[in-house]
């Protein structure tokens, strides 16, 4: 039998998120055959098997813990390090997925994979299945539970870059994915807008099935419970600011000094993460009213499933996730209050106003009318009406084509840009030939070079007889973006590689591209994370069990963090040529023009596939144009240009005042500074976070630049040739340490 598996954080009772009830929901719905091939992989959770196995007879439970640096390196892996990524944790998260789903699927084919929205954990299992075949019978899913993309645009948070990173894996998944599974087509609309799919990219793709409540005894519930004067009216939500327990606490104190029959308390049933928060909403409490008011963070299901079945429950938040929780709220018995600018409690929602359920407008005073219309109106409620469906492994069956081996190996063209690197040109062109992927051709675009080693190399490799080389000598410098332009053009291959002259690509990347864009035509850019060297240290081996000095992470289509930093691609990536057609580089910007490239190509609705594995090797120059030292005022311009020139169309044309301001604070500025190079500060003065900056890592410094670079080359020398020597000094240094502090604790 094929596996069922679904990917979960959470399982109630063992975490109180939603996502956890859910789950748990989900696997209890399960008949015994389903059971029998259900999987759960557990992530960072820790679940009691006993009680586990119990509770879910036959199910299968796999825990990942994500703390553990586990099988990189199997099978001839070249994973980073979990401190490599350094775009978002979930990045992480998500490759320890896939590494643990493949050792599950060596064991028994997997048919269905469900994963939930939240966090991402999708995203390399989603690669990896277009870029290799990955799970070639599998469906996946995602199923949405509210994810932090959907928290960012309820709520005010203290957001930082890491929460744009995570927002664009979020977003990834559910466009890569088979199938969107939806509580609702409420839901769904509003998860479609939120990201900004299109509907007929959507649609076709979605799902509705809402998973089954089975928290309680929800069976046998003819009639909601009749109003009453001591009845509780209960808050059973987290208290996040997106749930609005604000809107709860007016309300019913409203109420309470409106009606002074009633009797009766208001109780807050919900986790809250936020400690301050708890206070502040506790301020709201009218004194008067302080004793009938209660917080309960913390209770025990049956406990909390018999408060809310004996209430009056209000859930005046406007997020759509909320519907699960009052559907549950009403099979129990609950009297419910529905905010109605909710999408999932509007018109023509399953939720009808003095039928199952009581609306309000979303304000104090309409959710104050709402309860005098509970309790003094007395109006008798039904539950709410909920079929139990098929689970939808049973109805969403896969429309992907089935992966297929290549029969035809169309040709790749690789674009080699050249100024003055003649001592590294020749290992980038044996590193090209030593390709498993052997249909190439290498087009060598030289910008007038002048230094008398590369115009030897160029000369030699001028009288190459090689078919699979082309050498453009360019009589004028016309700079990098120019250069490949012009290589894009003399390229007459289906794909084209762009790759500079000092670095290089492991033997098997364009294997692996050209087989993902061959099975997938939605897709055009295949992008790899990018692996640290130190110049004059020996090139990468591919499959070698070791880190690299330092990584850079990718998630291709980086719609809200790319505006920031690129998180799209190194400029070494596998196009489409007829990409690279319609989105050529950029030859008025003195760098970012791989950014503004990307950038552009995104903004246009272009895919992108991102490998796990590191397929692209840098070569860590100290003179190289990325590590070269710019003043500020020329960070503000190289900035500002590329936003000029590419930023997404819909924020240059209608946000063209904040894309200055967003030029000056990821350049550094502060308010009112001069477009000028910053001069040395006064004595008297205290020195900017740049100045500061310059001062450490500048020339002289504490931190000079070719200070680091020369110690970081032997560091590495010594890691390779004496270990020992690092180990010991280490150990040394930790007993001095705990001798100082021994000697000083006695004085």
């Amino acid at each position: 039998m094929d596996r069922l598996v679904f990917v979960s954080t959470g399982l109630f009772p063992c975490t109180p998120d939603a996502a956890g009830r859910v789950t748990s929901d989900l696997l209890r719905a399960l008949d015994e055959a389903d059971r029998q091939r259900a999987t759960l992989v557990m992530v960072d959770a820790a679940v009691d098997r006993v009680s586990f196995e119990a509770a879910f007879p036959n199910v299968t439970l796999v825990e990942v813990d994500t703390r553990i640096d586990q099988d990189r390196f199997a099978d001839s892996r070249q994973h980073p390090p979990e401190s490599a990524y350094s775009n978002t944790s979930a990045h992480w998260r998500s490759a320890c997925v896939f590494r643990a789903l493949s050792a599950l699927s060596e064991s028994q084919p997997i048919q269905y994979l469900e994963f939930q929205d939240a966090g991402g954990l999708a995203f390399c299992t989603l690669q990896e299945s277009r870029l290799q075949g990955f799970l070639p019978d599998a469906t996946i899913v995602v199923r949405l539970c509210g994810s932090h993309t959907a928290l960012m645009h309820a709520e005010a948070l203290p957001l930082s870059i890491e929460d744009l990173n995570l927002s664009d894996l979020e977003r990834k998944c559910l466009r890569d994915c088979d199938f969107v599974i939806a509580p609702s087509p409420a839901v769904s609309e509003a998860t479609r807008e939120m990201f900004g799919f299109s509907p007929e990219e959507w649609e076709p793709r979605v799902v509705c099935h809402a998973p089954p409540v089975l928290s309680g005894d929800v069976t046998g519930v003819v009639h909601a419970v009749s109003p009453a004067s001591d009845q509780a009216i209960v808050f059973s939500a987290d208290l996040r600011r997106s749930e609005r327990p604000d809107l709860f606490v007016r309300g019913v104190a409203g109420f309470m000094r409106q009606c002074p029959s009633y009797t009766g308390a208001m109780k807050l049933a919900g986790h809250c993460p936020d400690e301050r928060y708890i206070a502040q909403i506790e301020r709201l409490v009218p004194p008067m009213f302080s004793e009938r008011a209660s917080f309960i963070p913390e209770l025990a299901p049956h406990t909390r499933e018999a408060l809310v079945g004996g209430a009056t429950v209000v859930c005046p938040g406007a997020s759509p996730a909320r519907e699960m929780a009052a559907i549950e709220a009403s099979l129990l018995g609950a009297r419910v209050i529905l905010n109605e600018t909710n999408p999932a409690f509007g018109e023509g929602t399953r939720w009808r106003d003095g039928v199952n359920c009581l609306k309000f407008d979303g304000t104090v005073d309409g959710l104050v009318g709402a309860l005098e219309r509970n309790f003094e109106d007395k109006a008798p409620l039904t539950p709410v009406q909920y079929a139990q469906e098929p689970g939808p492994w049973h109805v969403a069956t896969r429309q992907r084509p089935l992966w297929r081996v290549l029969q035809e190996r169309p040709l790749v063209s690789v674009v080699v840009p050249h100024h003055n690197l003649g001592s590294y040109l020749t290992a980038t062109l044996d590193n090209l030939a030593a390709q498993s992927y052997r249909n190439i051709e290498i087009v060598v675009v030289d910008d007038a070079s002048t230094d008398a080693q590369s115009l030897r190399v160029i000369d030699e490799l001028a009288f190459k007889e090689d078919a699979r080389l082309k050498i453009a000598r360019l009589t004028a410098n016309v700079g990098l973006a120019a250069a490949r332009n012009i290589g894009v053009r003399l390229a007459t291959g289906r794909y084209v590689l762009t790759l500079d002259a000092d670095d290089l690509i492991h033997p098997r990347f364009l294997e692996v591209g050209v087989a993902a864009l061959e099975n997938s035509a939605e897709f055009d850019i295949v992008v790899t994370p990018a692996g640290y060297f130190l110049d004059g240290e020996a090139e990468p081996t591919p499959g070698e069990a070791a880190n690299f000095c330092d990584y850079a992470m990718f998630s291709g289509e980086a719609v809200v963090a790319g505006l920031l930093e690129n998180r799209f691609s190194t400029a070494t990536a596998l196009f489409r040529k007829s990409a690279l057609d319609d989105f050529p580089y950029v030859e008025s910007l003195n760098c970012y023009e791989d950014w503004s490239l990307f950038m552009r190509m995104c903004d246009a609705g272009r895919r992108f596939l991102v490998t796990t594995d590191v397929f692209f090797f840098y070569r860590r120059r100290l003179n190289s144009m990325v590590h070269a030292s710019r003043d500020l005022a020329r960070k503000r311009i190289e900035y500002g240009d590329l936003l000029r020139t590419s930023a997404p169309h819909a924020v240059a044309q209608k946000s063209r005042h904040l894309l200055i301001g967003i030029g000056a604070a990821v350049a550094g500025n502060q308010a009112g500074a001069e477009p000028k190079v910053i001069e040395e500060p006064l004595d008297n003065t205290e020195a900017t976070a740049e100045e500061l900056i310059q001062g450490l890592f500048g020339p002289g410094g504490q931190y000079d630049e070719q200070v680091v670079f020369a110690s970081l080359k032997a560091s590495r020398w010594l890691e390779r040739k004496v270990p020992w020597m690092i180990r010991g000094s280490m150990l040394a240094a930790r007993w001095t340490w705990r001798a100082y502090r021994f000697v000083r604790g006695r004085r």
